[in-house]
């Protein structure tokens, strides 16, 4: 069988939430939004924008504006990570609206979701961790980050060094036989 590098990343990857008190290069920070920026998207419209929380208070606060039930989980780990991106798509035009409601698909989520993949393949690389947070209170957020109108928070994605190895289990997944049907 033929080696992947990008494979053996995917295959190593696991979600993190538990960060070292360690920041984050520039430089490694760099190459992480440089291969979201570098993402296919629909027409090429590149609907996303990254904001980047590195200020404590504000990734504790962050952390609080989860839904109730969940900010004891979630917080615990966003306050511990040196580096929160709020990842928005938008503005979006009205063309890309008119396009989404007649083919009933919102392209520019799928787009921002395929960005943040290759920043959470690429933190992995340079070992540093990521877990991706779709569970939040929007409004709350937008407001704490300023986050201007038009723009809709896709999903938060922390950033950090490791303190775990390597996942405590093994990763369960199905089977490709499982999920691919051949026509």
């Amino acid at each position: 069988m033929p080696e992947s590098k990008v494979l053996d990343i995917i295959k190593e990857r696991f979600s993190v939430r538990q960060y070292k008190d360690q920041p984050i290069e520039d430089e490694k920070l760099n190459l992480i939004l440089e291969a979201a920026r570098l993402a296919p998207s629909a027409s090429n419209s590149q609907p996303w924008h990254f904001y980047v929380v590195r200020d404590k208070n504000k990734i504790k606060a962050l952390g609080e504006k989860m839904p109730i039930g969940s900010q004891v989980i979630i917080n615990s780990f966003i306050s511990q990570a040196p580096i929160v991106i709020v990842a928005t798509a938008g503005p979006i035009s009205i063309l890309h609206k008119v396009v989404a409601f007649i083919v009933n698909k919102r392209w520019f989520y799928l787009d921002v979701a395929i960005a943040l993949e290759h920043m959470v393949l690429t933190a992995w690389e340079l070992g540093i961790g990521s877990c991706w947070i779709g569970w939040f209170d929007e409004k709350k957020i937008k407001k704490l980050i300023d986050i201007p109108q038009g723009e809709e928070v896709v999903a938060l994605l922390t950033l950090g060094y490791s303190k775990e190895e390597r996942l405590p289990f093994p990763k369960h997944r199905k089977s490709l036989e499982e999920i691919v049907n051949y026509r």
